[in-house]
Parts: C-alpha cells; sequence; structure tokens
C-alpha cells in the first residue's frame, strides 16, 4: 500500500502499543523499526514498505484482524531477516515521482529481454489509469471493470507465489512471480483458482473478476512489477 520515519521514542511507543489492546510490546534490542500507520495504509503496503510478511508483523504485533488498523497507530516491524521479503517481492510506490521516476516505470524492452511477452489478464474497460492519483498514494497498476465472474487470465508464465485474502483493501489476490524478477498483480477477486506454489501457463484462468476487498464495483486490480518497482501495464501491454 508510502514512507514513514522510522526513528521515534522506543519508551513512548511501547507505552502507546501497549494500549492499543490486542497490540504486544517487543523486546528491547530486538532490532526492528516502528511504522505510524497512516490514512489508506492497509497491512500489505506496510509489509511492502518494509520487507517483510504479513504474517511477521501480524505475529509481532499479535494483530488478529488487519481490518482494524487505526491512523496513528503504532506498529512493530521485525527485521527482515525475521522474515523473507514480502510476497511477490512487492513494494509501494507513494508520495511524488521525479519526470526520471516516472520515465522509469515505461517497461520498454526489458520483458524481451527477459523473454516476456506479458498479455491482458481479462477483458473488459480500463476505469482507473496507473499513477493516478488516490490522495496519500499514487495508483500502481490499472483497473480493468468487467462483470462479476469474468474470466481472469496469467499475463505471462511463473508461479503463484501468493493466493489469499490476508491483504485488506485488496480483497482476495493472487500475485505470480515471473522471469527476471518480474511479478503481477491480480486484486479484488471473486475467487482465487489457484494457490500458492502452482505454475500457470499464459492464458490459464487463474480467478474471477469479483468486488472483494475495497472496491465499489466489480474490476480487476493489476500490477505488473520489475524488481519491486512498478511499471505502468500500460506500457508492458500489447
Amino acid at each position: 500500500m508510502g514512507r514513514v520515519g522510522r526513528a521515534l521514542v522506543a519508551l513512548g511507543l511501547a507505552l502507546a502499543v501497549a494500549g492499543a489492546g490486542c497490540r504486544s510490546t517487543p523486546k528491547a534490542g530486538a532490532g526492528g523499526s516502528w511504522h505510524v500507520v497512516r490514512p489508506g495504509e492497509t497491512l500489505f503496503r506496510i509489509a511492502q514498505q518494509h520487507g517483510v510478511e504479513v504474517s511477521a508483523i501480524r505475529r509481532a504485533n499479535r494483530i488478529d484482524d488487519e481490518h482494524a488498523l487505526r491512523v496513528g497507530e503504532r506498529l512493530w516491524i521485525p527485521p527482515r531477516s525475521a522474515g523473507a521479503p514480502a510476497r511477490g517481492g512487492l513494494a509501494a510506490s507513494h508520495g511524488p515521482q521525479t519526470l526520471e521516476q516516472r520515465e522509469a516505470t515505461s517497461c520498454g524492452d526489458a520483458p524481451r529481454e527477459a523473454q516476456l511477452d506479458f498479455e491482458w489478464p481479462v477483458l473488459g474497460q480500463l476505469s482507473s489509469d496507473f499513477d493516478a492519483d488516490r490522495g496519500s498514494r499514487q495508483h500502481d497498476g490499472i483497473d480493468i471493470r468487467a462483470a462479476r465472474g469474468t474470466p481472469v487470465h496469467a499475463a505471462e508464465a511463473g508461479k503463484v507465489v501468493y493466493a489469499g485474502d490476508e491483504l485488506g483493501a485488496y480483497g482476495r489476490v493472487i500475485v505470480v512471480k515471473h522471469a527476471g524478477s518480474w511479478a503481477t498483480v491480480y486484486a479484488h477477486n471473486d475467487r482465487n483458482l489457484v494457490g500458492e506454489g502452482d505454475f500457470v501457463e499464459k492464458g490459464d484462468v487463474i480467478a474471477r473478476v469479483g468486488q472483494s476487498g475495497n472496491a465499489s464495483a466489480p474490476h480487476l486490480h493489476f500490477e505488473i512489477r520489475r524488481a519491486n518497482v512498478p511499471r505502468n501495464p500500460r506500457s508492458c501491454l500489447p
């Protein structure tokens, strides 16, 4: 899901976390850092920012319901060594971007160099473009409006590294890892038809369009990422 400052007074934060009810205070010297929840952030976005698993943050803070995060709440982020990089190697992109950064989000010839040829994942109408202003953040993918139940196809061959509904506002999500540090994200699904560890071929039906998570109408939120950087899917697709 932005970047936040991590150097805060430990005692004050410990007291704030202790008062949060279901949260726990980490042991002194445990490493890691603190994160203050900002408007619009989800546990998935926070995990992306810090390069740790959602499950690692949930365990460290005894979070039973990721939907119950409160703005201003402090979360203890365990050190990266305590959890693998976020599933799919994803990272959020927030805040203003320079022209150079925006140009870097184009796919260019990189997919072909990795022998990848991305295809559109669903037949529908583009309803929100890449980098669209979402208030506190930029849109990391594109939204494609389609009827509930419309087949969602794998944009390229790869391995499913995440398939679940633990990512808050994204609802039911699938992340497919491809060659050359590339990954694709398929969110707000009505149903996921593949599981973690499955290998899929380009064009395989992996999900059905839905309205799960924070979605006002049935659509697919689709992202293409390389080395943790979101790319403009429209520059990667035919």
